[in-house]
């Protein structure tokens, strides 16, 4: 299994990170930030911001922001399946900018269509993050109900209906994120 040195992702003072990033790109610090973290390429990668896209699309009444770090060849089709007022585009940062970033999220969201192992599930839980996630190779990495909520591979309802259970239950959430 591949290592992660989670010193990075643990350290960080979850308030100060949140403002930091509230302030640098004008998030509102009360309303949730779902997270993900991706290359933008073809194939598994896309499909899975597709699904993502077609997930969140479902949860037009709950008021969240999605962060989206990453950048590559497929941003076009990446932003026309995320585009919408709740997505912040972020682009590629490097190892200190993600676990600010991750520890400023509320939840960690990736559909991990075809993914063997996700590093970014790693960095997610170990910035204290709850996951929600496709299952898959996921598994290897996230305990479903005990630390996220793992859904059937390309099952964009059942991945919206895990995003807004967490996001209706803060206590579920901070308990699966430790």
């Amino acid at each position: 299994m591949p290592f992660l040195d989670p010193a990075p992702y643990e350290a960080l003072d979850r308030a100060p990170a949140r403002a930091e990033t509230a302030a640098a790109f004008g998030l509102d610090r009360e309303r949730p930030w779902l997270i993900t973290v991706a290359m933008m390429r073809d194939g598994a990668k896309l499909a899975s911001f597709m699904m993502l896209g077609t997930a969140l699309a479902r949860l037009k009444d709950i008021p969240f922001r999605l962060l989206v770090v990453g950048d590559g060849p497929a941003r076009k089709e990446v932003e026309r399946a995320l585009g919408g007022a709740s997505t912040v585009f972020l682009g590629e940062r490097g190892e200190d900018a993600i676990a600010r970033l991750l520890g400023a999220a509320d939840l960690f969201v990736w559909p991990a269509v075809g993914e063997a192992y996700g590093m970014a599930l790693l960095e997610a839980q170990a910035s204290g993050l709850a996951v929600v996630a496709g299952d898959g190779g996921a598994s290897f990495i996230v305990r479903d109900g005990r630390t996220g909520l793992l859904t059937a591979p390309r099952d964009s309802g059942a991945f919206a209906d895990a995003v807004r259970r967490l996001l209706a239950d803060p206590v579920e959430r901070a308990a699966m994120g430790a």
